[in-house]
């Protein structure tokens, strides 16, 4: 069954490498007709040694849409931009060891004082057409961002460039420089040449701080957010951005190791550039993406046609064929970011009652579903969650106290506490169903994406808990490019999603994930909701809360606040808050914290680097991972 399952995914590889990588189809089907300003060719040496079907890095990823754009702003971005488009640092979920928690890449260097901080770039750098890679660059770079509402404008007074390889950022006096670097680090560079045509005339970075200075970025109101829309500014950042956007140019300009050679809905083919600073060390020749599913991945990896999968978790029986097999490997790394959470829509009656969100708590068995996610067995790869706070037990432990801990809820798994809490709230049960307090039975509808077997897994095991409960419960699998829209837009009674994934430093970022967002659709009620009425959204609680050390404040302004305003120090005492309130009020179910996983096959290529270097294996922003480990000396075709 293996041999044939192999030689099945090599077959539908031959075919999908044939479309993707053809020199006389390049970006068929991709919708990439060339947008104004195209650049033209990028500039390259001789070609790479070899034949990208005998020597390419090959990555499975989960299908794209059909029409992309080689425009990182766009709304559907050529899959993997990172290996041609860089930051001036890449950042990773677990730190890299050392004083310098990131990569250094197009910048070699940056330092933080008071109110600042100023960028050394790498003077050897240079664009794919040939031009240096110089601080002009960078400040249309962040001219760009602020066109695409990156809100590190608001913390900005003024960018300098004493020379073409220095530019100072200078802060508000408010802004917390750790914070104000991570959002730099995160800026896509793109080359002036090519995307400076998008940049109103001179003054616009005046206009982006009158715009965030109209917001109230600290304690923004749905009258300060509409001011800033509605203002000068406002419109002239909007009517850019439209334009940005819709940018599709044919060749990238780019500052990375690698060109695009073609892309399309089949696959896309990355191309070594010889004239990337580091190019001496960068070791792959190509890197070949194929959309793929979850259960052709799996036999491709095993079989050996693709090298690397990033996006799909395997079952324990599945791990144990891969690292058994000899030349596959699978392996998880926790990591402090994304923490698996049930969400109950508050406006679909009676998830607005407390005893029904603690009773479902009580009756999910966190540890169990943690362990049937994956098929049984030993691997645990998504850690159960101990007490349900709102935030990965890897970031909570570092500014929560064990004491601190103990005096959360658990929510074990108790079904008689469950029903006695349901009792409590005036439900009644009969032959074996619950029924609520206006007489109607308990059921409803869990959504989950469609395609995504961890979501499916979880939703078909939940169900199961609450069945045998007396709860009826329906599994809806909706088109999983429609559902991120619709959850966050109220249409759902239930669904779950990885609920803590702000991507900063501060805690405090990932319950504004949840619980903060700026506008709609998101979550919970957005910064910009009127305040009357509910909120057309997937949660529902507040606007306004109690919470423990904090006080009465209004939910989303109040992370806000906190994300963009409160040093390090502060951190322990915010995150202790919000774990309470989350933890008391349960405005979403904690189940368990996910992992990274390293699936990877070494019968084409080896030296990956030890899973002892987390950082390396989860990259966040700024680049992929594979050019570090070129990098740092990894990665080898055999």
């Amino acid at each position: 069954m293996r041999s044939v399952l192999a030689l099945v995914v090599s077959m539908v590889l031959v075919t999908v490498l044939a479309q993707a990588c053809s020199a006389d189809n390049p970006g068929a089907g991709s919708g990439q007709s060339g947008g104004a300003g195209s650049a033209g060719g990028a500039v390259r040496d001789a070609k790479p040694a070899g034949n990208p079907d005998q020597t390419a890095f090959r990555l499975g990823a989960h299908n794209w849409a059909s029409s992309i754009s080689n425009n990182p702003y766009a709304a559907t971005p050529t899959p993997y931009l990172g290996f041609t488009i860089l930051g001036l640092g890449i950042i990773s979920a677990s730190p890299r060891p050392g004083a310098n928690p990131y990569y250094p890449e197009m910048a070699e260097s940056w330092k933080l004082d008071k109110h600042a901080v100023t960028f050394k770039l790498r003077d050897p750098a240079k664009w794919q057409d040939g031009k240096p890679f110089t601080s002009k660059d960078v400040v249309t770079s962040l001219l760009i961002a602020g066109l695409n509402y990156n809100s590190v404008w608001a913390g900005i007074t003024s960018v300098e460039t004493p020379d073409e390889h220095t530019v100072t950022v200078k802060l508000q006096d408010w802004v917390v420089p750790e914070n104000a670097l991570e959002k730099l680090l995160k800026v896509s560079m793109v080359s002036d040449a090519q995307f400076g045509q998008f940049v109103p005339s001179d003054g616009f970075d005046s206009q982006l701080r009158s715009y965030w200075k109209l917001y109230n970025i600290l304690k923004p109101t749905a009258q300060s957010i509409d001011k800033a829309a509605n203002s000068a500014a406002g419109k002239k950042i909007a009517a850019a951005s439209g334009k940005l956007v819709k940018f599709s140019p044919k060749t990238l300009i780019g500052s990375g190791p690698y060109t695009i050679k073609s892309a399309n809905v089949s696959g896309v083919l990355y191309e070594k550039w010889s004239g990337f600073w580091d190019a001496k060390k960068i070791s792959a020749p190509y890197f070949q993406i194929y959309p793929m599913s979850t259960a052709t991945e799996f036999g491709a990896v095993l079989g050996g046609s693709i090298d690397q999968q990033t996006d799909s978790a395997f079952n324990n029986q599945q791990a144990d064929r891969l690292n058994k097999s000899g030349v596959a490997h699978y392996g998880v790394i926790p990591t402090p970011v994304q923490q698996m959470s049930l969400i109950l829509n508050f406006s679909h009656y009676p998830f607005n009652l407390l005893e029904v969100r603690q009773a479902i708590a009580h009756v999910i068995d966190r540890k169990d579903l943690s362990k049937r996610d994956m098929g049984g067995g030993t691997l645990v790869q998504s850690p159960p969650v101990e007490y349900p706070d709102g935030i990965n037990y890897q970031h909570a432990k570092d500014y929560i106290t064990k004491k601190q801990f103990a005096k959360l809820n658990p929510y074990e798994h108790d079904e008689k506490k469950a029903a006695s809490l349901l009792t409590k709230a005036g439900f009644t049960k009969k032959n074996g169903k619950w029924f609520t307090p206006k007489g109607e039975q308990f059921k409803f509808t869990l959504a989950e994406p469609a395609g995504q077997s961890q979501y499916e897994q979880d939703g078909l095991i939940i169900a199961g808990y609450l069945k045998k409960f007396g709860i009826d419960v329906e599994v809806q699998n909706v088109e999983s490019g429609t559902w991120g829209v619709k959850a966050q837009g109220g249409d759902f009674d239930a669904t779950q999603d990885f609920m803590d994934w702000g991507q900063a430093r501060t805690p405090m970022a990932d319950f504004a994930a949840g619980f903060g967002q700026a506008t709609s659709p998101s979550w919970n009620y957005p910064i910009s909701h009127s305040g009357k009425g509910p909120c057309k959204c997937g949660i529902g609680i507040g606007p306004e809360a109690d919470v423990p050390g904090i006080g009465t404040v209004n939910i989303a302004a109040e992370l806000n606040r906190e994300v963009q305003q409160e040093p390090p120090e502060t951190w322990a005492k915010y995150t202790w808050a919000w774990a309470q309130w989350v933890n008391r009020e349960l405005p979403i179910i904690g189940l368990y914290d996910n992992a990274f996983h390293t699936i990877y096959g070494t019968s084409r290529y080896t030296k990956f680097p030890p899973q002892s270097e987390k950082w390396m294996w989860t990259v966040l922003t700024g680049g992929n991972e594979q050019i570090i480990w070129m990098q740092e000396g990894y990665l080898q075709l055999k």
